[in-house]
């Protein structure tokens, strides 16, 4: 008979899964869309990212959103490097906004003007220095302001 891997954990790990972690899923499949623009690529980096914090959910419990939303976010950011992949083209509204920006100009503007986080908070995900953040930043919010939807 084979052994059952899965692991258990009590009801109220699970519901800290649910109604805590799971609740920054949307702005984890917002973020992995401005890294990758692609939709499909988005997704696995979010499942990914679940996966490998699933192991400290313990540890995470005593821990506040502010802290989660960080770590989920810079996890994802993590697991985006760790993988090599092409982009390629996509049907959403974003893409010709996002496509002619450096990778950390759009995680920048994303982190910053998106999720509302400030630079400090902003260089707890990212490895960039405080100078280069604020220079992507800008960069992105001058894009911003200079273009136009169709």
């Amino acid at each position: 008979m084979a052994e059952n891997t899965a692991r258990k954990y009590d009801a109220g790990a699970a519901a800290f899964f649910v109604e805590t972690l799971c609740q920054d899923s949307d702005t984890l499949l917002r973020f992995g869309f401005a890294l990758t623009l692609n939709d499909e690529w988005a997704s696995d980096l979010v499942y990914k990212t679940y996966q490998s914090i699933l192991p400290k959910l313990p540890e995470l419990l005593k821990k506040d959103g502010v802290y989660i939303r960080q770590l989920l976010l810079r996890r994802l950011w993590e697991i985006h490097h760790e993988e090599s992949r092409e982009s390629t083209s996509s049907e959403n509204t974003l893409y010709p906004f996002l496509k002619p920006l450096d990778l950390e100009t759009r995680a920048t503007l994303f982190l910053c003007d998106v999720v509302g986080l400030s630079i400090e908070e902003a260089l707890e995900v990212t490895p960039m220095d405080h100078n280069d953040l604020r220079r992507h930043l800008a960069t992105g919010r001058k894009r911003l302001l200079d273009f136009r939807f169709e």
